[in-house]
């Protein structure tokens, strides 16, 4: 299985406490993408500064595409990617 993590972190002085609806809608696509199988699972960052995302099956290019999708999208630094593959 090949996986795409993705690393999400929020750019300098937003308080995500302060972004409830937006937050709310971004945690409602996050969990379609994962009863859809488009994502392995999400991690928060020690802090809530971000997160990792864990895509299945998708290149890097598809990845940005739809993590471009996310209401808090503005809000992140640039995205960290990491192709990794499951050693079984």
């Amino acid at each position: 299985m090949n996986i795409t993590a993705v690393i999400l972190t929020l750019k300098e002085g937003v308080n995500v406490s302060e972004l409830g609806a937006i937050l709310k809608h971004e945690q409602e696509m996050v969990a379609q993408w994962k009863l859809e199988g488009i994502i392995h699972d999400m991690y928060l960052r020690q802090g809530r500064n971000g997160a990792v995302i864990m895509f299945n099956e998708l290149d890097e290019t598809a990845v940005q595409a739809l993590i471009e999708t996310l209401p808090l999208y503005p809000y992140f630094k640039p995205a960290e990617f990491l192709g990794l593959l499951k050693n079984d």
